[in-house]
């Protein structure tokens, strides 16, 4: 409940969530729902599935920004049902996981953090969670159901995120070998062999006339450029191998920082039964994979979570009954340390800098400090720390953070004012046009009906000559004297310029 609050605190934040907005709002301002264009442009960058599910509430609703928000959040919750339902397969004998698996997933913080984004993680996550529960269906012998299900996920996740869905499922698949003991089911790969290019055709039922329509150069991104940029030559978001292994401790926040979970780990035969070979070959099968490839971003690694909070869940599961040792105060002290933090962040050296991180009040590292505090009284009163108070503290403690960051950074976030500025020219006939990198941050906020045009730096003075009553827009370092609007853009300026009176622009 806390998790689907912040999403009435908060507002797209750029440019990932204003830009996915803005291709549904131009899909839906042009009644295409095939090819998503971007700033009058196709966009081959993602597929359509999220769109779609937009489309869906603004069929039902209308154009809002309150329906896109909740799809994070209603996909985040059949995450949690459908780890519950994959626990109670793998464990059949043990209620007990299928009951702490979800409080151990939305208690990771990576997950929790963006179990609320309008964006693509989440949602691959469902049907990478109904790709594994088709795998253990056929692996019980239900063989038509297993490899229908399979199929359907591989083809919803491919019309999620593309490829990477494979990246995920196939792996665990192919390595059965390798988690299950005993006899293999005959026939196992001849049904992945089956079931893989059934979902693929369920994919090519958009993908084809999606082509056709949006024309030979679309048409080569969506089936081959997007996924050789991104894996063979990629220029974006590169970085060296280890880097997912040096963020896995705020990835896997708090668990990690747990001595409990150590211990228990450390006790533990984690290869004594199927469903724990399974979720591990899982996790680490994907975790070797994004490391090898070189694009690389947090986010990518969510729908491998469910993995680790269904073997977490194992671990944890014979110690649900059991005094525990003073190791839980751990915890507290990390929540300490949390608070501690936000209270010196403005004097920090590095954190000085930044405009928002001046303004943090104490009162916001005191109420993480009371956080600590409580969970200290729940272990003294109780003598111990269940995994569910671990959940919901973490719970509260994002949704402190959430509260914290829009009450001090929104308005360095909110391009909303830019937005309807823009639409106010643009509903007067006046020409704007944006200089640099625009990724469709006002399309949908502004309700924009017609591309914004987008120029080079050497390109504006020769708009600027050619429209003298029209503004350029630019973000800047540092602030204009001659701009007739501005605001704060993250630790920049976002400038609206009078083309008549251009000189320089020094934009990012």
């Amino acid at each position: 409940m806390l998790l689907t609050l912040t999403v009435f605190l908060r507002q797209p934040l750029p440019i990932d969530e204003t830009r996915y907005l803005s291709v549904a709002w131009e899909m839906w301002l042009r009644g295409d729902f095939w090819v998503p264009y971007l700033n009058g442009l196709a966009y081959s960058h993602k597929p359509p599935l999220l769109f779609w599910l937009f489309h869906l509430g603004w069929g039902v609703f209308g154009v809002n920004a309150w329906w896109p928000a909740l799809v994070g959040p209603l996909a985040a919750l059949i995450n949690l049902w459908l780890t519950r339902k994959l626990a109670e397969r793998l464990w059949p004998q043990q209620a007990e996981v299928a009951l702490l698996a979800p409080w151990i997933l939305i208690a990771t913080l990576l997950w929790s953090l963006f179990a609320t984004s309008a964006m693509f993680d989440i949602l691959l996550s469902c049907f990478v969670l109904l790709g594994m529960l088709g795998l253990t269906e056929s692996l019980a012998g239900h063989f038509r159901k297993g490899w229908i299900m399979l199929a359907v996920a591989t083809g919803l996740g491919l019309l999620a995120k593309g490829p990477v869905i494979f990246v995920h499922l196939l792996p665990t698949a192919a390595l059965i070998r390798f988690w299950i003991r005993g006899e293999m089911p005959s026939g196992w790969f001849a049904g992945l062999m089956l079931a893989i290019p059934v979902g693929m055709a369920i994919a090519l039922v958009w993908a084809i006339p999606a082509a056709i329509k949006g024309g030979e150069e679309y048409a080569q991104a969506i089936f081959w450029r997007q996924v050789a940029n991104r894996t063979l030559a990629t220029e974006i978001h590169v970085r060296p191998f280890v880097w997912y292994l040096l963020f896995l401790p705020a990835v896997l926040f708090p668990w990690v920082y747990w001595p409990r979970f150590w211990k228990k780990l450390a006790d533990t035969r984690i290869m004594n039964d199927n469903g724990s070979r399974f979720c591990l070959i899982w996790l680490l099968s994907g975790l070797l994979l994004f490391s090898c490839l070189s694009s690389k971003q947090i986010h990518y690694l969510i729908p491998l979570l469910p993995a680790f909070a269904l073997l977490a869940a194992r671990i944890l599961i014979n110690d649900l009954h059991v005094g525990d040792s003073r190791g839980d105060l751990m915890l507290a002290v990390v929540f300490g340390g949390v608070g501690l933090f936000l209270i010196f962040l403005p004097g920090l050296p590095w954190f000085s800098a930044l405009h928002w991180a001046r303004a943090v009040e104490a009162a916001w590292g005191l109420s993480v400090l009371a956080l600590a505090v409580g969970i200290v009284l729940v272990w003294k009163i109780v003598g111990r720390l269940s995994v569910a108070v671990i959940a919901m503290a973490v719970v509260l403690a994002v949704f402190l953070s959430v509260l914290c960051f829009f009450e001090y950074n929104g308005r360095a976030f909110d391009l909303r004012p830019a937005a309807l500025q823009l639409k106010a020219y643009n509903d007067q006939g006046v020409p704007c046009a944006y200089v640099g990198n625009y990724q469709g941050q006002f399309n949908f906020l502004g309700r924009l009906r017609w591309p914004l045009p987008v120029l080079t730096l050497e390109q504006a003075g020769g708009w600027a000559g050619r429209h003298p009553d029209g503004f350029l827009i630019s973000v800047e370092k540092e602030k204009p004297l001659d701009a007739v609007f501005m605001q704060g853009h993250r630790e920049y300026w976002l400038v609206f310029r009078p083309a008549g009176q251009y000189r320089q622009i020094n934009p990012l």
